[in-house]
């Protein structure tokens, strides 16, 4: 896949974000993905369905060799039914993964919000068990850039919430830049604890790093020296 194709995906997948109203927010202590809310059991039985499909074919081949067609004919339903449900195959990657993600977010319910180190701890908790999860995708180049793309996308939006909420950042443009600071830091550790970690704690490993990246290395320095 060229980078020029990868690109053209990550736009896509903003432009559909944009559509959507797509907001991964820590609302309350609980991270919730703030999707069109499915309450037709039919509705949700189909749209399981299709996803289920598209794992299905997902293990069995690669991602651009997958098409609407083969999705409809292995839930057995028509392409109409498909496309009120996901705008093309690039929605339904998006939504796939995006609910693997969400269901690992797996906040506590609080009656007041989760503050910035809380956030940036459960993250890297639910992150290491879903890069576990999709771990055979992995092997794929494209499924792996649009996969990161969606989740640094997903992950963008639960630290520019966190930043603006606890009115941390009031500056839109810096909030939206250490957002993403901190999206490319949670999935770095994440990746680095699956690569060579795995014998420790995922509390373990994260504990001893979140003074360092929350309040800086220098200054937490200067105060250990104090």
């Amino acid at each position: 896949m060229t980078k020029k194709e990868t690109n053209s995906i990550v736009d896509m997948l903003l432009k559909q974000q944009k559509l959507k109203n797509v907001d991964l927010a820590c609302e309350k202590g609980s991270m919730t993905t703030m999707k069109q809310v499915y309450t037709d059991p039919r509705v949700l039985r189909t749209r399981k369905l299709i996803m289920d499909s598209f794992i299905a074919l997902s293990n069995k081949k690669d991602f651009n060799d997958i098409s609407v067609k083969d999705i409809t004919e292995d839930a057995m339903i028509n392409r109409a039914t498909f496309y009120n449900h996901f705008l093309d195959k690039y929605d339904l990657l998006e939504q796939v993964v995006s609910e693997k993600l969400s269901l690992n977010l797996n906040c506590s319910s609080k009656e007041q919000e989760m503050t910035l180190e809380e956030t940036f701890k459960q993250i890297f908790f639910s992150l290491v068990n879903f890069e576990q999860s999709i771990e055979r995708h992995r092997e794929r180049q494209e499924e792996t850039e649009t996969i990161d793309s969606i989740v640094q996308l997903e992950l963008n939006n639960i630290f520019q919430e966190a930043l603006t909420s606890q009115e941390l950042i009031t500056d839109p443009l810096l909030s939206f830049k250490l957002a993403s600071l901190l999206t490319h830091t949670v999935t770095g550790l994440s990746s680095d604890y699956n690569r060579f970690h795995k014998k420790e704690q995922p509390e373990e490993y994260i504990r001893p790093l979140l003074p360092y990246i929350l309040n800086g290395i220098a200054q937490k320095n200067s105060r250990t020296l104090s």
